[in-house]
């Protein structure tokens, strides 16, 4: 080749590759990541409380669907206090529709309220999906459970991670916690000493786990003893309720309206305690709500019974029918 062409083939090359050095990379595409929400046994006795995984970090533009399966929403609040879950209308105590029912767009940039609503049929999972357009670091939750059952989003340029990796990560977080708390109830028993038993109402915020029974087994007592459940979960309520073989009371009722969803009005019946101290088998004895314990405003968190006649007495609590049911026996 001539010394004059290969300078001209040079100075066009050579150009050309130098702009291909600094061209800008092609934009990463959007991508869809998929998390999960609760969880547990198929017959709910474990209850799980918490989303998987916990912290996630995706790109702006990539969009987030949640499954959710059990009683729960995805809120995000802006920075903002979340809205209480119950709140009082007129004379009525009913479930908050900004909680109970979807709110917000489809995007989301780190400002105002989103939520998905909660699962019309808990028994059937729920899918929620939502696009981040900002980034930011943003913290999520659940109401009904509270803020131990949150996540947190961080949006960023570009995100490296699989998202089949983290769906596969999520399902193995999901079924440690379902094992754990399994195996905590496998070891739990009602402690009695005497006339006085102890029923433990179990959960754990380390595992993110509620128990949805009472006893594995009938408790089985003297007559006179006293029985005391106790709530030690950190994430539900629960009610002791007796009716003397009356049909069950929910927690929520709802009732239509001429425009837009139904009001989820709360039984009073349920929320109000009996003031009966024992049961011989007959009329109606509650405990109302029992409540997590440490929550503020003293608020009752057992509730104690005693039985003065021989007999076999079903009870539930009206927040988890129809999983949540229980026998006495007394002899």
């Amino acid at each position: 080749m001539k010394i004059k062409s290969l300078v001209l083939l040079l100075v066009i090359t050579v150009p050309l590759a130098a702009f291909t050095l600094v061209a800008p990379p092609a934009a990463q595409a959007a991508r869809t990541w998929t998390l999960l929400g609760g969880g547990g046994t198929p017959d709910a006795t474990v209850s799980l409380n918490a989303f998987y995984p916990r912290r996630v970090q995706i790109a702006v533009g990539d969009t987030i669907t949640w499954q959710v399966f059990g009683f729960h929403n995805v809120a995000f609040t802006g920075g903002a206090k979340p809205p209480d879950f119950e709140i009082q209308q007129g004379t009525k105590r009913i479930a908050n529709p900004a909680v109970a029912f979807p709110a917000g767009g489809k995007t989301y940039d780190g400002t105002g309220y989103v939520t998905s609503g909660v699962p019309q049929d808990p028994s059937k999972p729920m899918t929620y999906s939502l696009t981040f357009t900002k980034a930011g670091t943003y913290s999520y939750l659940c109401i009904v459970h509270g803020p131990s059952m949150g996540g947190e989003v961080v949006v960023s340029d570009a995100a490296t991670g699989d998202p089949a990796k983290v769906l596969a990560d999520a399902r193995q977080l999901q079924a440690a916690a379902t094992k754990a708390g399994q195996e905590a109830w496998a070891a739990t028993k009602p402690d009695q000493m005497g006339n006085a038993v102890n029923v433990p109402l179990i959960g754990s915020v380390k595992d993110g786990y509620s128990i949805l029974r009472f006893t594995r087994q009938p408790l089985v007592i003297n007559r006179g003893t006293t029985v005391t459940w106790k709530m030690t979960d950190p994430y539900e309520i629960h009610t002791v309720t007796f009716g003397s073989g009356a049909k069950p009371i929910d927690y929520v009722t709802p009732e239509p309206q001429k425009q837009g969803p139904p009001l989820l009005v709360i039984n009073p019946k349920i929320m109000t305690p009996t003031k009966t101290k024992t049961y011989a088998g007959t009329g109606f004895v509650n405990s109302g709500v029992l409540f997590p314990p440490g929550l503020p405003g003293n608020l009752p968190t057992s509730f104690s019974l005693t039985f003065t006649k021989a007999g076999t007495y079903r009870y539930y609590c009206s927040v988890h029918l129809p999983f949540m049911v229980g026998t006495v026996v007394v002899k």
